[in-house]
């Protein structure tokens, strides 16, 4: 006698034709669906400012590895437990785009505030920085729940990322704003996914240029 057991996509994948495209696409449809709540609770359980960060590493966590089947009270345990390790981590190196988001909120002030030509200037710089300190951020779950580099390592790593991988720059900018299409059209599916759809997209992306690394991030 076998004791029951989960099945995982493996099983999964062993159904023959459209059902098991099918079933892998609805497992991890809901499986997306409880990591964006994860998300919420984790970035509520910190305050939302000193909750945000570790828990994107967190979902990150998840999302990694979405296709193997963690379901459940297994992704919870998982996911507050990843929340709980990066917390510190996750947050010391969000300090600097935390820093970057009152400096953009105060020009974005000044350029309703200017006009002419100096307006003109200040809008088109403000969202460059805006667009390369998003590209920036989408590196931050992977380096925080994935490698141990000292902070100011990391940090540069974060901050050089998107000029040393201009293409994967580009891919992340087209999946958010694929993302962010679909969400403005077909708003049930922003308000079941919500950031889980981009953590998993934008991590996935990033990942990929850190994976040569091994075991450390580029430096």
């Amino acid at each position: 006698m076998t004791a029951d057991r989960r099945p995982t996509a493996a099983d999964l994948a062993d159904v023959p034709g459209w059902a098991g495209v099918v079933m892998l696409v609805l497992r991890a449809a809901t499986q997306l669906v409880g990591i964006h709540v994860l998300i919420v609770l984790g970035t509520l359980a910190g305050g939302v400012v000193a909750g945000l960060a570790p828990a994107a590493t967190a979902a990150r966590s998840l999302t990694a590895h979405l296709a193997d089947g963690t379901a459940g009270l297994a992704m919870w345990r998982e996911f507050w437990r990843a929340w709980r390790e990066s917390f510190r981590r996750a947050n010391l190196l969000a300090l600097p785009f935390w820093g970057a988001a009152v400096l953009l909120a105060v020009d974005a002030w000044a350029v309703t505030h200017s006009d002419g030509a100096v307006r003109a200037a200040m809008g088109i710089a403000l969202v460059v920085v805006s667009v390369y300190a998003v590209v920036a951020l989408a590196y931050l779950p992977v380096v925080a729940g994935e490698f141990d580099d000292p902070w100011a390592a990391s940090v540069r790593y974060l901050l050089l990322a998107p000029a040393l991988h201009p293409g994967r720059g580009l891919a992340i900018l087209v999946s958010l704003a694929a993302i962010g299409w679909v969400y403005a059209v077909v708003a049930p599916v922003a308000v079941l996914f919500g950031l889980a759809l981009p953590v998993l997209v934008t991590g996935w992306i990033a990942a990929s240029a850190l994976a040569p690394a091994g075991s450390e991030s580029p430096r």
